[in-house]
């Protein structure tokens, strides 16, 4: 597997120790990463379907492999000492449920401050099975602009793939319906118990 070499505008991390690490592990697991990462500061990648704790493993590889720099979110009461300092290391950012600003707005403020982030978001919100997938990653994407990145995890294929970006981020519900039409496309999505599709 050829790895990509990040563009310019891409934040990134690590170095040649963290790249060689997270290819060498991708490579032992058999997974391969398609499609290209954008040449882009700011973007927020759906990550789906989300079906196993090994998720976050694969990601950190992923982060590595590239170089990449990327956070997620958690709550607040996860960074006390000493764990928060491992999910700090690993891009956490911690996400205050009490506050008066709610996530979208704490979100876009962080967007707005910052001269590039990458932000990881699982739409299903959940390792279990969902009929409804959260619109959280594309009310972000609205009010800070930027574009939503599908990245679509198969496990029968074992395969990570960057789809196209979402650029017009404008309709929230339509941009769900595009990283779900990418993860249909490149990994079956789970089935409720009623045997309807997620919508």
């Amino acid at each position: 597997m050829n790895w990509q070499k990040l563009g310019p505008d891409v934040p990134t991390s690590g170095n040649r120790l963290t790249m060689l690490l997270g290819r060498t592990a991708m490579r032992l697991m058999n997974w391969r990463l398609e499609g290209e990462f954008p040449n882009e500061p700011k973007v927020i990648v759906a990550v789906a379907p989300h079906t196993s704790n090994i998720d976050f493993v694969l990601t950190v590889m992923v982060i590595w492999g590239l170089g990449l720099k990327a956070s997620y979110l958690a709550k607040q009461s996860l960074f006390r000492f000493p764990l928060g300092l491992v999910m700090t290391y690993f891009g956490g950012i911690p996400v205050d449920r009490t506050s008066a600003q709610g996530l979208v707005e704490q979100m876009t403020t962080r967007f707005d401050a910052q001269p590039g982030l990458v932000l990881g978001i699982t739409p299903e919100g959940t390792r279990g099975e969902v009929t409804h997938w959260k619109r959280g990653f594309a009310l972000i994407a609205q009010a800070a602009g930027v574009p939503i990145l599908p990245a679509i995890v198969n496990y029968d294929t074992r395969t990570v793939r960057f789809h196209e970006p979402v650029r017009n981020v404008s309709d929230p519900e339509q941009s769900v319906l595009m990283v779900q039409a990418a993860a249909a496309t490149g990994a079956p999505l789970r089935r409720s118990p009623t045997g309807k599709k997620p919508t």
